[in-house]
């Protein structure tokens, strides 16, 4: 009998199973990470057998209950010496988590994070008072979060006022409004920490890592509002405190008689622009790094651009930073999200030789990181993308859509919206939403070229499919999956020669494909597939 007939209380669908028991415990484990546990207790709670625990716990969260709630005091035991607060000591820190053997405690600790307990509350007191200080000092240190203002989970923004370069009081009015009004629009985005400066006039004039260390940042926001006759000109900047370098910087104008104005669309252009360039700021960081030094964090953000590049080989790598993360910090959404979605790529792009078990673990793991955190936009389009890989469209359309109300200028949340509804066969409205994607984000992106090129298949028109897909390949040709449709482009245009050029291509990246494999990987409506399957048919590919 599998797992999923035992279960019960469970939900089953498509094979895959949210086991009650594992989130009843899950959340009994966070509210008791200072007490004493014993698996007796928890599966009480539970109101399951201690054999079926033990058995959803390892097929869900790849651990016992006793291991997993063991790492997830580790990871609070980090977070406590991570803070470095004045009195902080390793054996009450130890002993508050419920680790009463100390010997232990710092034998479990070095395994989990490559260093000693007293290490990391060294390195994060260092870095305490004064990041330059921490740096000098032990180059291998693997703490990321210093005082300057990283967590766990986010990078942290602190945005200070416009120094006023006029002598309007109203331009003192509109530097305040226009700091709040950002503060309000970015704290929409929960993958970012927003503190806004009280007293901007002190600030003035201060080193950048002094003005970071009192508000607790690590980026900040800082800019000008300058006058010339009738018009306004708002010039604002993104800096890295810890290193004083530029991250990003834009100049806004607008009139003197409507700041209001002036006001939405500055804020509107932070709001597309700020989030990318911190992100992509914290990847370099990271990625500068040894992976071996990383925390959950770092190892995440270094995993992310890998996970949405598209094509098996950087899912696989990115799979194996996020393994580790996971390991790191079993309590942790977006790794255990990025993971889901990284095998569900797996199966997407014929990438894996059994697509049902990366289906299987893309699910459970999209499920872990639901259960984790409900609520990230990173999270919830992760699980979208699965679920639109297991073709759960309806699951996946409600995730999306909590996404785009949490975050209107989330770029990935619109560019995945637009992949489910080109599966789902609404291609008029993925390639809007493409575009949409597009305008918040202008990199050129392959991976949304593509999505317009299989929209446009869909709604039958081939002359663009092709020209939409061959861009997207010259541009990623690590994505040589799309030679499944684009050879099929090809063959309704009637150029057999660019048609059977496409399957060789096709042959170069995957040798043993067939039409039964491919069409079981793509969650297109039948009449989509049947169109697919007749022309590598025509094509010669075997079935």
């Amino acid at each position: 009998m599998t797992i999923a007939n035992e279960l019960n209380g469970g939900r089953v669908a498509r094979g895959r199973v949210v086991p009650s028991d594992v989130k009843k415990a899950v959340a009994y484990m966070r509210q008791r990470t200072a007490a004493k546990l014993s698996v007796i207790d928890l599966a009480s709670h539970c109101g399951v057998a201690e054999r079926t625990l033990h058995k959803h716990f390892r097929a869900f969260l790849g651990a016992s209950p006793l291991d997993y709630w063991r790492r997830l005091r580790l990871a609070e035991a980090r977070e406590e010496l991570l803070r470095c607060e004045h009195s902080t000591s390793v054996t009450d820190i130890a002993a508050r988590f419920g680790f009463s053997h100390f010997g232990r405690f710092a034998q479990q600790y070095r395994r989990q994070f490559g260093e000693t307990p007293s290490s990391t509350l060294r390195w994060a007191h260092l870095a305490q008072h004064g990041v330059s200080g921490a740096r000098r000092s032990k180059p291998g240190s693997s703490v990321l979060k210093t005082a300057i203002g990283q967590t766990r989970e986010r990078p942290s923004l602190g945005i200070l006022p416009c120094e006023v370069a006029t002598l309007a009081p109203q331009h003192h009015f509109f530097a305040e409004f226009l700091a709040q009004g950002i503060a309000a629009a970015l704290c929409r985005v929960r993958s970012l920490s927003i503190l806004v400066a009280k007293h901007p006039h002190v600030s003035r004039g201060l080193d950048p890592r002094r003005l970071a260390r009192d508000l607790g940042t690590r980026y900040l926001l800082t800019g000008t509002i300058a006058q010339s006759g009738e018009r306004v000109r708002v010039m604002l900047r993104v800096i890295d405190a810890a290193t004083a370098s530029h991250v990003w910087g834009d100049v806004y104008d607008g009139d003197e008689a409507d700041l209001f104005e002036l006001q939405d669309r500055t804020t509107e252009g932070v709001m597309r622009a700020v989030l990318p360039q911190i992100r992509a700021a914290e990847i370099e960081r990271a990625r500068r790094r040894p992976a071996k030094e990383l925390d959950a964090y770092g190892l995440t953000i270094r995993a992310f651009p890998l996970a949405l590049a598209s094509y098996p080989r950087a899912a696989t790598r990115a799979l194996e930073l996020l393994t580790r993360a996971m390991d790191i910090d079993p309590d942790y959404a977006p790794a255990a999200a990025l993971a889901a979605w990284c095998h569900a790529q797996l199966v997407l792009h014929n990438g894996a030789p059994s697509l049902s078990e990366e289906r299987s673990r893309a699910l459970m793991l999209s499920d872990r990181a639901g259960i984790l955190d409900p609520d990230d936009p990173l999270v919830l389009t992760a699980r979208c993308a699965v679920h639109t890989m297991a073709g759960d469209f309806d699951h996946a359309g409600a995730l999306i859509a909590r996404v785009l109300a949490l975050d209107p200028t989330f770029v990935w949340g619109w560019e995945r919206s637009g992949w489910l509804n080109a599966f789902s066969g609404e291609p008029d409205t993925a390639i809007a939403h493409f575009e949409r994607a597009d305008r918040l984000d202008a990199r050129v992106n392959p991976i949304r070229t593509i999505g317009i090129g299989c929209a446009h298949f869909d709604a039958g028109r081939y002359r663009e499919a092709a020209l939409y897909k061959r861009n997207g390949l010259r541009e990623q040709p690590a994505a040589a999956w799309i030679n499944r449709t684009l050879s099929v482009s090809y063959a309704r245009l009637g150029d057999r020669l660019a048609g059977l050029e496409s399957i060789e291509a096709l042959h170069r990246y995957s040798p043993n494909l067939s039409i039964g494999t491919i069409v079981s990987a793509l969650p297109f409506r039948q009449h989509f597939l049947d169109r697919v399957a007749e022309g590598l048919d025509d094509l010669g590919l075997s079935a």
